[in-house]
């Protein structure tokens, strides 16, 4: 059993080190000009032990795509069952979606030119999960207009979809300021840690003052 379990956990690492490989890769050349042989370069690994964990480079992209967005989800639900408002609960889901995208800029590049995008293979599984998480978005946008904390007259699934894209879109454009002062010679940790208050104050700013 100890030893079935040493071979899972290497093998769970090895997936780990070719989505986080992937990520990287796809986010600087994009999913067109990434290649299988480039991911398992900067993997480690081999061509073999690739197609051992994933089919195509498409399965790839799925499992970064798939699973990232459904993390994203699984903390949204688990937000929304504990915030004891619509505004406590939208701060905090705002907020946590920036930090995961702080923490893996190179997925939140990705995201960005693929949650949308049509004709990809993995079209179907993203779009229902894209459907999940702008319900529970779209869900504690409509407990917020019966609370009285969120205009009765706005569009609930409209605004959804507008948080989103408002988060992903400026969380990227404040991690692209850090890199930039980074390179100009500032503290890595501390740009990017500065990046992450001010985004996350104005977030706070936004729920609380953009639907009054």
């Amino acid at each position: 059993m100890a030893q079935q379990k040493g071979r899972t956990s290497k093998a769970d690492a090895t997936r780990r080190q070719l989505l986080d490989a992937a990520i990287e890769v796809i986010s600087e050349r994009g999913y067109a000009d990434t290649t299988v042989e480039r991911i398992v370069e900067v993997a480690g690994v081999s061509k073999g032990v690739a197609y051992y964990h994933f089919s195509s480079k498409a399965d790839i992209a799925t499992c970064i795509l798939v699973e990232g967005i459904g993390e994203i989800v699984d903390d949204f639900v688990a937000i929304a069952g504990k915030a004891s408002s619509a505004v406590e609960a939208l701060t905090a889901m705002m907020d946590s979606f920036a930090a995961t995208i702080f923490r893996n800029a190179g997925f939140g590049r990705i995201l960005v030119s693929e949650l949308w995008r049509r004709g990809r293979e993995w079209s179907e599984p993203m779009r229902a999960l894209e459907e999940r998480l702008l319900a529970v978005l779209r869900g504690q946008i409509e407990r917020g207009q019966r609370e009285g904390s969120i205009r009765g007259d706005i569009d609930a699934a409209f605004e959804a979809v507008a948080v989103v894209g408002m988060v992903l879109t400026t969380t990227l454009h404040y991690i692209r300021e850090a890199e930039q002062r980074t390179e100009e010679g500032c503290d890595c940790a501390e740009a990017f840690a500065a990046a992450e208050r001010s985004l996350t104050a104005r977030i706070c700013d936004y729920v609380h003052h953009a639907n009054a």
